[in-house]
């Protein structure tokens, strides 16, 4: 039998990846993955693409190719399932070279907590539980950008499409057998949803912990300083925390400097981000103190109550109770960010809907109820 890391195809040109295409049409599923670099830049630069389709596997060279449409084109078919692993960042990758990501897909760390393998698991993790094949990750922080590319960076990057194509019909038929394939297709169609419609400029300041400790018109004032840098990252294509980090926005927001001896004095606000930023910030203070009260954002809740702490402590043992009947992982039935919007608002969030409200979702409602 031929080795397929032997015969894998590098593809580098435009013909190639078209005829490439026309053969991963005829596939029953793709196994995919990508390599990027994100150091110094806001958006991911992407380095490599793999692609595992009936056994074979390729290497894509996005550095040289400039024709995406055939690949696109499968990437939104929806007869063709797309396997990933841990698909968060691979999905900034397809938003940023092809402006989609993989429809419909399939991520095989999700599928393996469903199966009742484990949450969170990493590929090594997965390929040894699975599989029982050890997975060397040397080139995890490997330089993809550069070319040529080693042949251990190729090694590397190939398996990670290999062993998918045998891991996805293991946890295709396991999820099917205890009736959680469904679940399996809601929860990713979930996650592309999401990755689609990415969220605004000015929920990125919901992010930040402690924002409880912020009075309104502060917590507006973080609303509008993290969404100005947020457009200021993203149009000088660098990381956020080049501009400002998180923890300074707070600072910034909590004490409302009016001049630049004020600013100045904000921990770890270096002097260049003063030099090059220090008027706009005090101008978006100073707007942000003559907003009116109906421009202000909602109070962030504040820490649960200790009856609240308990009733949560309640409802994360009937998660788990419901997660060991149906051998799942409890940390994907239930997360404590959705149990503490139930509990606040006393109904069901968006999270707990689908699947989940049939399985432990009207339950816990019950359970709010007698309280």
């Amino acid at each position: 039998m031929t080795d397929p890391l032997e015969s894998c195809l590098y593809i580098d040109t435009d013909i190639a990846l078209n005829e490439a295409c026309t053969q991963w049409a005829k596939a029953d599923f793709l196994a995919i993955d990508t390599e990027f670099i994100r150091t110094d830049t806001f958006y991911p630069i992407a380095g490599l693409l793999q692609v595992g389709a009936e056994g074979r596997l390729y290497l894509i060279d996005p550095l040289e190719i400039s024709d995406w449409s055939a690949f696109t084109a499968l990437l939104r078919r929806e007869d063709l399932p797309k396997v990933i692993h841990s698909c968060s960042e691979d999905l900034e990758v397809f938003q940023v070279l092809f402006q989609c990501v993989p429809q419909p897909l399939l991520d095989t760390q999700i599928g393996a907590a469903l199966a009742g393998l484990g949450f969170g698991l990493s590929y090594q993790k997965l390929i040894m539980e699975c599989l029982g094949i050890h997975v060397e990750k040397g080139e995890t922080r490997s330089d993809w950008l550069r070319r040529p590319l080693s042949e251990s960076q190729c090694t590397y990057a190939a398996l990670d499409v290999l062993y998918l194509q045998r891991v996805y019909p293991l946890l295709n038929e396991r999820l099917a057998a205890k009736g959680a394939l469904a679940w399996w297709l809601e929860d990713c169609a979930a996650i592309t949803a999401q990755a689609e419609t990415p969220n605004a400029p000015e929920d990125y300041y919901l992010r930040i912990k402690s924002l409880w400790k912020l009075s309104r018109l502060q917590q507006y004032a973080l609303q509008q300083l993290c969404a100005w840098r947020e457009v200021e990252a993203k149009e000088r294509n660098i990381p956020r925390g080049r501009v400002i980090k998180d923890p300074v926005c707070f600072e910034i927001a909590r004490q409302m400097p009016s001049d630049m001896a004020q600013l100045g004095r904000i921990k770890d606000l270096s002097p260049g981000s003063i030099r090059r930023y220090g008027e706009a910030i005090l101008t978006l203070l100073d707007d942000c103190r003559g907003a009116a009260g109906n421009d202000l954002p909602p109070a962030a809740p504040k820490p649960l109550s200790p009856a609240q702490t308990q009733m949560l402590k309640q409802m994360k043992a009937v998660g788990e109770t419901a997660a060991a009947k149906l051998d799942i992982a409890p940390e994907v039935l239930l997360k404590k960010r959705d149990l503490e919007e139930l509990i606040r608002s006393g109904e069901l969030p968006q999270a707990l809907s689908g699947w989940r409200k049939s399985v432990v979702g009207e339950d816990l409602l019950r359970l709010g109820e007698k309280n």
